[in-house]
C-alpha cells in the first residue's frame, strides 16, 4: 500500500511542478468544498490525506467544513464540486449539479481523478475501505445535489 501511495504522491507532485514551471498550461481551478463528517482521529487523518492529494493535483481550490449545510448559503460562494465523507457509510459522495455525462469535460475528469485518489487512499490497511461515488453510482449524491443546489452551494453554470 505504501508503495502505491508513494507512486501516486510522486505523480501528483510531478504534475504540480510541471504546471508551475509552465510545461503544462495551468487550467482554471475547480472550486471544491470537502465536508468531513467522520468522528475518529484515524478517519479524519484519511480525509486530510484525501484533501491534501486533491490540492496537490493543482486542479482544485479547496475549502472544508464539518457539517452538511442544509440551509441557504450565507456567503454566496458556490462550488463546482462538493465532496462529502459521511460518518458511518463506507462511501465518499461526489456532489455535482448534474449527472457526470452532462457536466463540462474538466469536471468529468476531476471526478475521475478524485475517484482514483480515493481508491488509492481507501483500499489500504490504514484507512477503512470507502468508495467514491457520484450520481451515476448512488442515489445519495443526487439527493444531496438537489438540496445543495437549492441552497445556493453548487454553481449552476
Amino acid at each position: 500500500m505504501m508503495k502505491r501511495a508513494f507512486k501516486l504522491i510522486l505523480a501528483v507532485v510531478y504534475l504540480a511542478l510541471a504546471a508551475s514551471s509552465g510545461a503544462i498550461a495551468e487550467p482554471q481551478k475547480l472550486d471544491v468544498l470537502i465536508i468531513d463528517e467522520t468522528k475518529t482521529l484515524e478517519e479524519s487523518f484519511c480525509v486530510e490525506l484525501l484533501a491534501r492529494m486533491i490540492v496537490a493535483s493543482g486542479l482544485f481550490s479547496l475549502e472544508a467544513r464539518f457539517d452538511i449545510p442544509f440551509g441557504p448559503n450565507p456567503s454566496e460562494k458556490r462550488y463546482d464540486l462538493i465532496v462529502i465523507v459521511p460518518e458511518k457509510i463506507p462511501q465518499i459522495w461526489l456532489i455535482t449539479k448534474d449527472i457526470p455525462a452532462k457536466l463540462p469535460e474538466p469536471l468529468q475528469r476531476a471526478l475521475l481523478l478524485i475517484k482514483d485518489i480515493a481508491a488509492q487512499i481507501y483500499t489500504g490497511s490504514f484507512c477503512a475501505a470507502r468508495k467514491a461515488v457520484d450520481t451515476d453510482d448512488d442515489l445519495a449524491p443526487a439527493l444531496y445535489a438537489a438540496i445543495l443546489l437549492r441552497g445556493g452551494w453548487l454553481k449552476e453554470s
